[in-house]
């Protein structure tokens, strides 16, 4: 297996210099040409002063550039920074403050706007601007062909970089980064590309962005098999529906809420052709999915599941929602997660505890947050099997696990909420509320919801003196949440909030009472 994530085109290029790696518009990049840019791109970031663990941030769409400047940054020992092109410029340089990025490659029509927000970037030394002129820049800027012409020899650096990539939240409403080792980037490609039966043949269609995990992850996966990533995801469903008939796409990851969109397409041609669809983040509702499986009789439907902020956490395929229903699958390959009794030692088959993940694909922490970091990675407890000292992930969620090794959740601990494809936190939700003035506290948790995967529901107790019902505060909410984080129920209770017995809210409690309140929903 290769170490480092550029390694993966060397040995496809190696394998097949002229297979194709990349399709953008009637462009079309091989795995030699792909190579070679890399290298380029390396080289200009050591003429930078770029090096070992230093951050390069991009601000670009999916395109062979910004594709070519992540294969770089790990070419010449550094971590890479996507960031989300649609964000506004304040949350933009918010996050590259945070990051310390030295290296910024976007887009023009992002650095007019950004151009004043960046002076307040310190640690920021080059600034790279695609396909415009970088005038407003100063000496730091950089057209991107002048800055890969201005480019010495690559510099190879001195041993294993700690860091390979950060990707933000973007929705977070405080700058928050997972840190992802090159280990992780390595073994989360060849485990997606193990799952799903990646071959040299695929054809990927890059339906999710490349700063998200999911989206990363899915091109990582193409390259390492030596397949071709199309870089032209449409952006509306017809769009979309129509390129799948066409029948040039053998395999695509999508957001449930995709899926269902697409669940009353017809795919003509494309039925024929999709060897395999993923749904990233959870499943799509039971009917969509029943129509998909009808509409895809000869195609493989993988359903991958987060916890908590552990993306691709484990896989199910359909067939199994039959036998084993409330399942959320296995382990995805060169992974584990543990069911674990508050003692440390591994619950039996049925017994429900902590679950946790061990592996190659446990993330670093969160960038420049011990706090956070401290909550959720630790040392494992010694166990047979374990090596010792190792880390493991508590993402706070309960869980049971079958004879065969399929998981079940058993409590809503988690912080995160998994709705229509968006990963919202409880926390985030819960700080806005509060934020309001209105209420004492204030606990956002997830409803099971038949289409959407899960809804939002906010309880409240009234801050003292204050005029507050339901209506009032749904106003309130809806005058400071974007329409994703936006609660479906909203309930001004007048006794305090039920507490666990470590005093914080009971989200577990609260999410058991209202577990029926969605499941008449028509699908």
């Amino acid at each position: 297996m290769a170490q480092l994530i550029h390694e993966l085109v060397e040995r496809a290029a190696a394998r097949a210099p002229s297979g194709t790696a990349l399709r953008h518009g009637a462009g079309r990049v091989s795995y030699s040409g792909l190579a070679a840019a890399m290298t380029a791109v390396a080289a200009a970031l050591a003429g930078a002063g770029a090096g070992r663990d230093d951050r390069v941030a991009t601000c670009l769409p999916a395109c062979p550039e910004n594709v070519a400047v992540l294969l770089g940054a790990s070419n010449a020992g550094c971590a890479f920074v996507p960031l989300d092109p649609g964000l506004d410029p304040a949350r933009l340089c918010a996050q590259l403050r945070h990051s310390g990025a030295r290296v910024l490659v976007l887009g023009a029509e992002q650095a007019g706007a950004l151009a004043a927000g960046l002076a307040d970037c310190p640690a920021l030394r080059c600034v790279v601007v695609r396909g415009g002129a970088p005038a407003r820049l100063g000496p730091r800027g950089f057209g991107w062909d002048d800055w890969l012409a201005g480019g010495g020899r690559s510099a190879q650096p001195s041993g294993m970089p700690s860091l390979g990539a950060l990707l933000y939240d973007a929705r977070a409403a405080e700058p928050m980064a997972n840190a992802l080792s090159q280990r992780n980037l390595v073994a989360g490609a060849a485990s997606t590309a193990r799952c799903v039966g990646l071959g040299a043949g695929d054809r990927i269609l890059a339906a999710l962005p490349l700063h998200a995990d999911h989206g990363l992850n899915a091109l990582l996966a193409t390259l390492s098999a030596g397949a071709t990533a199309w870089l032209d995801a449409p952006a509306g469903t017809a769009e979309l529906a129509a390129l799948l008939e066409r029948g040039d796409i053998t395999g695509l990851s999508a957001a449930p809420a995709t899926w269902e969109a697409l669940a009353g397409a017809s795919f003509g041609r494309g039925a024929d052709c999709l060897r395999f669809l993923v749904s990233a983040g959870g499943s799509p509702g039971r009917a969509a999915l029943d129509a998909l499986r009808q509409a895809l009789p000869r195609t493989r439907i993988h359903l991958m599941y987060d916890v908590g902020d552990a993306c691709r956490s484990t896989c199910l395929m359909p067939s199994q929602l039959d036998e084993r229903p409330g399942s959320i699958g296995r382990a995805m390959p060169y992974s584990d997660w543990l069911v674990l009794r508050a003692d440390g030692r591994e619950c039996a088959p049925g017994e429900e505890g902590e679950l946790v993940q061990r592996g190659p694909l446990v993330s670093l922490g969160y960038w420049n947050d011990a706090g956070r970091s401290s909550l959720e990675f630790r040392q494992l407890p010694p166990l047979p099997g374990l090596a010792l000292g190792e880390s493991g992930r508590w993402p706070g969620a309960g869980a049971r696990k079958d004879m065969d090794g399929y998981l079940y959740l058993v409590d809503a601990r988690s912080d995160t909420i998994t709705t229509g494809g968006y990963r919202v936190r409880a926390r985030e939700v819960e700080k806005i509320v509060v934020g309001t003035g209105l209420v004492a506290e204030a606990a956002a948790v997830g409803v099971a919801h038949p289409v959407l995967g899960q809804v939002i529901a906010v309880l409240a107790t009234a801050r003292p003196g204050a005029r507050l019902d339901s209506a009032i505060l749904f106003g309130a909410c809806r005058a400071r949440l974007p329409q994703h984080m936006l609660p479906a129920m909203v309930d001004v209770r007048r006794a305090p909030l039920p507490r666990a017995r470590d005093g914080q809210i009971d989200r577990a409690l609260l999410a058991g009472e209202l577990a029926p309140l969605f499941a008449e929903a028509a699908p």
